[in-house]
């Protein structure tokens, strides 16, 4: 008895060539003296056509592929071609995205209340640089810098808007938490009250400063960074941070105007210990289940922050975190959890904001497993290429755009609308 079909479907890939023969008109002109040959068609531009280009920049990118292992699998195929052209072809491609990936950063900076960043060790031309990651929900974007200092997390985030140095209250502020010495701030005060200066204006000055400093780099660089901080905060060329969630690391510290620390992180020093005696092990077993407890606590207050009352929570952290045990080394670790007690609780200001820094975590693995592959780029031409095209391609998944689809497009028909459009409209604002 017949009882139908049954329907299978095969999935099948096939990569073949696709090799054209073109014959172009050739005029010359006596009167001009020049010969003139016919346009290529679309997609025929160089030796090469889009499909090459596009399996050369995906498969370096997306598949993190080595160049060299790309240049086999192409001559596997029957294409002739250099190692050298693909990795010119890499370099050159990647750079008609550069404009793309700065405004990915800008407009996600603009999306959201927070951004998450973290930063990963990386090598160029065998001097260590820093890949500093940036990104949330909409966006993750990619920037390695030779410093992850203060100044340089600023230079990054203004994406090539020059630094300026404000003087103003909040200034002096920052100075005096930077334990920048009285007479200094006084001079500061005297001389810069209500300027803004530029980085070469401000270099003069400091050369006059009264001090007795035995660092003098390290107070420049302090006043540098408060005038610097104050500038960011008031300018409004590129988007400002409102809140940044990252973990303790100083060079992250009054970036942003609220600065959240990853719970995770925070939790890490409790978890490291081991110790030998019994009743330290229980103190530590105890303290690490009331603050995985009270951490689950606020994940049910960001889903229903109407359910509880704010001050409890804050009366049950410091409970928690101003506890003493008999082990001397936990203490040491609450003490410091308690320290940043504003910073973890940002949350019940913002309650959108994340407990933990794992997005930009995860996003730093991308990087990691680049420079597993390839130990370090060559130049900064071609660290800037892996930079725009993991914000390219990471962002594009975000935002459930197909990676592979919208680089062919850019490289061929340029007909989609930029991941920073899309980025803007999935969040409502205006593009």
């Amino acid at each position: 008895m017949r009882k139908g079909h049954h329907r299978v479907i095969i999935q099948n890939i096939k990569v073949v060539l696709d090799n054209k023969e073109l014959w172009l008109e050739v005029y010359y002109s006596p009167s001009m003296k020049k010969t003139y040959m016919a346009e290529r068609p679309p997609g025929c531009k160089g030796e090469y056509g889009d499909g090459v280009h596009t399996f050369i920049i995906t498969t370096k990118h997306l598949g993190n592929m080595s160049e060299s292992c790309i240049h086999d699998l192409l001559t596997s195929y029957g294409l002739l071609i250099s190692e050298s052209t693909v990795s010119r072809i890499a370099r050159s491609d990647a750079a008609l995205f550069h404009g793309e990936a700065e405004a990915i950063m800008r407009a996600g900076i603009l999306t959201g209340n927070f951004v998450h960043v973290d930063d990963t060790g990386a090598r160029v031309n065998g001097r260590q640089h820093f890949t500093q990651i940036l990104c949330n929900p909409f966006f993750t974007a990619y920037v390695t810098i030779p410093k992850k200092d203060r100044l340089s997390l600023l230079r990054m985030i203004l994406m090539g808007t020059e630094l300026q140095f404000r003087f103003n209250d909040a200034t002096f502020e920052l100075l005096e938490i930077f334990k920048v010495p009285e007479k200094v701030r006084q001079y500061l005060k005297e001389q810069c009250t209500g300027r803004t200066l530029t980085e070469q204006e401000l270099e003069i000055l400091l050369k006059d400063i009264p001090s007795d400093n035995r660092n003098p780099d390290q107070l420049y660089r302090r006043i540098k960074e408060a005038a610097g901080i104050t500038w960011y905060h008031e300018q409004t060329e590129v988007p400002v941070i409102q809140t940044l969630v990252s973990d303790d690391a100083p060079q992250f510290r009054y970036i942003a105007a609220w600065h959240a620390l990853c719970w995770v992180h925070a939790g890490r020093p409790i978890k490291k210990l081991n110790p030998l005696t019994l009743l330290f092990q229980e103190e530590v077993r105890r303290i690490l289940e009331d603050f995985w407890n009270y951490y689950r606590t606020l994940l049910a207050f960001q889903q229903d922050p109407e359910k509880f009352n704010i001050e409890d929570l804050r009366a049950q952290f410091d409970k928690i975190f101003t506890q003493k045990t008999e082990y001397p080394a936990l203490d040491k670790i609450l003490q410091s959890i308690f320290d940043n007690k504003e910073k973890l609780l940002v949350v019940l200001k913002f309650p959108q904001v994340p407990l933990n820094n794992n997005p930009a975590e995860l996003g730093a693995r991308v990087q990691v497993r680049k420079r597993d592959v390839s130990l370090h780029t060559m130049s900064s031409e071609g660290t800037k290429s892996v930079d725009t095209m993991m914000t390219i391609i990471q962002t594009a998944k975000k935002l459930g755009v197909n990676p592979i689809k919208y680089i062919h497009d850019r490289l061929a028909d340029n007909v989609l609308e930029s991941l920073a459009v899309t980025l803007l409209k999935k969040v409502g604002l205006p593009t």
